[in-house]
């Protein structure tokens, strides 16, 4: 099953809504889409807050070993995210 982005998990909802709530209240369908949407949102910050974390915990691991090839690594692996990074941003 393909990873659903967090645009997808929103339009997925406010289309179960308005199927669900078509002749409903529409301030009560307003609060229960706000609601799910803050989860979600809630959801996909805390999971790249912790990959983000993650990645930098293993460069600075990386960078602070005594050991020259792991250094060279990471030096290698930040120019390389650099670049893409770059790249993507134009």
């Amino acid at each position: 099953m393909p990873i659903e982005s967090f645009r997808d998990k929103a339009r997925s909802i406010l289309n179960d809504m308005l199927d669900e709530t078509l002749d409903g209240d529409r301030e009560q369908f307003v609060e229960a889409y706000v609601d799910v949407l803050t989860q979600i949102h809630a959801s996909e910050s805390h999971a790249l807050l912790t990959e983000v974390i993650e990645d930098a915990r293993t460069r600075l691991d990386a960078r602070l070993s005594p050991d020259p090839i792991r250094q060279t690594i990471a030096n290698v692996q930040t120019t390389v995210q650099d670049i893409w990074h770059s790249l993507w941003r134009e």
